[in-house]
């Protein structure tokens, strides 16, 4: 599971839906909620999402969901998945993909490429932190 920590930075609700905008580094992430959150503007929050919802890109594409730029750290191919982590603001993400499309992507380490994270695949991380 990938996790992220940012600042929530605005918060548009209408009746059981949200879209949060949370502040990483220079970058904005947007998620999309089914539920109104207790966090405010202004709160830290843990965000969560899973290596199979991150897609991978050498060239920026169009669309509505986030799109970042980083670098491969590490590729560990599989016979039918690709392991992949990338660095992003001073952390890790992971993505798992499929080995035949990776081998056509012509990634390596080291390359800057970008990655996708569609704004209903983010969740907030609540409960136990460790703390």
């Amino acid at each position: 599971m990938n996790r992220l920590k940012g600042q929530i930075t605005s918060i548009q609700s209408s009746q059981h839906l949200s879209l949060v905008n949370v502040g990483i580094g220079d970058d904005s992430l947007h998620l999309l909620l089914l539920e109104k959150p207790i966090e405010t503007v202004g709160s830290e929050v843990d965000l969560v999402f899973k290596e199979s919802e991150v897609i991978l890109s050498k060239e920026p594409i169009k669309s509505t969901a986030n799109i970042f730029s980083g670098r491969i750290n590490k590729i560990e191919e599989g016979e039918i998945l690709t392991y992949v982590t990338l660095l992003y603001c001073d952390k890790e993400i992971a993505a798992l993909v499929p080995t035949a499309t990776l081998a056509s992507l012509t990634f390596k380490p080291g390359d800057a490429i970008y990655w996708i994270i569609n704004p209903s695949e983010i969740s907030l991380q609540r409960g136990h932190h460790g703390s």
